[in-house]
C-alpha cells in the first residue's frame, strides 16, 4: 500500500514552520523535521527552532533531540526518519517533513543509497586543521584533483561535505546519490519568494536575534566546553559568533558574514530543488499569506486519509 507524505521544502526564512502549523490544524499528521540545526539542544536564538508552544500544537520528531557535542550522520537521520513515517503511518496520521537542510530532505524524499563507512576522525582532525589554515576552497581544489567524482557530488563551500568526500576518496569509495525504489510517495510543497524581499527577511531576521541574546546563548556554549570544532556549531552564525567571542572577530563584521552566509545557503537550497521541478507546487509566500497557502494545498487531489 502507497502511503502520501507531505513534503514542506524551501529556503530559509520563507515560512516553512508556520505553514506546517496551519496544515496540522486540517490534517492529522506528526512532523517530521529535516532541519540539522535543530536536531541540537542549547541552539535555540540561532535556529529557528520552534517554540514550546508551537512544539504543543502538534507532535514534532527529530527536534531538540541532540546532544550539540555529538555528531548525526545523513544516513542516521534517513534511517531513523524511514521508521517515524512507517510509525506515524501506523497510527493512521500523515507525516509531514519540513525543513530548509535540503540535502538531508532529497535524500529522504529520494531514497539514496548512503554509504554507511564509519568515519576516521583522526584523518577528520588533519582535514580540519588544513581548512583552518588554507580555507575550504584548498581542499575542494585538491579534492576534485584527486576525487573528482566525488567534488561533484557535494557542496563546495560545506567544509564537513568536503571532508567527508575527500574521505570516502580515500577508502575508494563514491559519494553515492544512487536512488533506490520507495514504497513511500511524497508530495512536495514549496514556499518562495522574491530573491530581494527575501534577502531582506533574512536580514531582519538575523538582526532580531542578534537583539535576542543571539551572542549570550553563544558564550553559554562555549562556558559547557563547546566549540567551533563540532558538527553542531558548523551552523551558520554560531561559527561566526564563536569568532567574535574567542578570536576577536568584530560583531558588525561577524553579523556580515551571517547574513552573506545565509544568502548563500539560500542559493545553495534553490539549487537542491528547483522552481522549474514539475514534482513540486510552489506558493509565493510574499504574496498569499500562510493561511491562503494551506487552503491551496488542500484543495490539492491528495488523499490525506489513510
Amino acid at each position: 500500500m502507497t502511503i502520501n507524505n507531505l513534503v514542506i521544502l524551501g529556503p530559509t526564512a520563507t515560512g516553512k514552520t508556520s505553514l506546517s502549523l496551519k496544515l496540522s490544524e486540517y490534517i492529522d499528521s506528526e512532523i517530521i523535521n529535516s532541519d540539522t540545526s535543530i536536531f541540537y539542544k542549547d541552539l535555540e536564538v540561532g535556529t529557528g527552532k520552534p517554540s514550546p508552544n508551537e512544539l504543543s500544537k502538534v507532535k514534532h520528531h527529530l527536534v531538540d533531540f541532540l546532544d550539540p557535542r555529538l555528531r548525526y550522520s545523513l544516513s542516521e537521520f534517513i534511517e531513523m526518519s524511514l521508521k517515524l513515517i512507517e510509525e506515524i503511518n501506523s497510527s493512521k496520521k500523515i507525516p509531514m517533513i519540513v525543513g530548509g537542510s535540503s540535502q538531508y530532505l532529497k535524500a529522504l524524499v529520494e531514497n539514496w543509497n548512503i554509504s554507511k563507512t564509519k568515519p576516521d576522525y583522526d584523518l577528520r582532525k588533519k582535514l580540519d586543521k588544513e581548512i583552518q589554515i588554507n580555507g575550504v576552497d584548498y581542499l575542494y581544489n585538491k579534492l576534485s584533483k584527486e576525487f573528482p567524482q566525488n567534488a561533484l557530488s557535494i557542496d563546495p563551500k560545506n567544509p564537513r561535505r568536503v571532508i567527508r568526500a575527500y574521505e570516502l576518496g580515500l577508502m575508494g569509495k563514491n559519494v553515492s546519490r544512487e536512488k533506490t525504489i520507495s514504497m513511500h510517495k511524497f508530495f512536495k510543497f514549496g514556499l518562495t519568494m522574491p530573491r530581494e524581499i527575501l534577502y531582506e527577511n533574512i536580514d531582519i531576521r538575523i538582526e532580531n536575534m542578534i537583539q535576542n541574546n543571539w551572542v549570550g546563548e553563544v558564550e553559554l556554549l562555549i562556558k559547557k566546553g563547546l566549540n567551533k570544532s563540532l558538527n553542531s556549531f558548523s551552523s551558520i552564525g554560531y561559527n561566526e559568533i564563536y569568532d567574535h567571542l574567542v578570536n576577536d572577530l568584530d560583531l558588525e563584521e561577524a553579523i556580515r558574514i551571517i547574513k552573506k552566509r545565509t544568502r548563500n545557503l539560500v542559493r545553495h537550497q534553490y539549487n537542491w530543488f528547483k522552481l522549474n521541478d514539475p514534482d513540486i507546487k510552489w506558493f509565493d509566500s510574499s504574496k498569499y499569506d500562510i493561511d491562503q497557502i494551506a487552503k491551496k494545498i488542500l484543495e490539492e487531489k491528495i488523499e490525506y486519509k489513510i
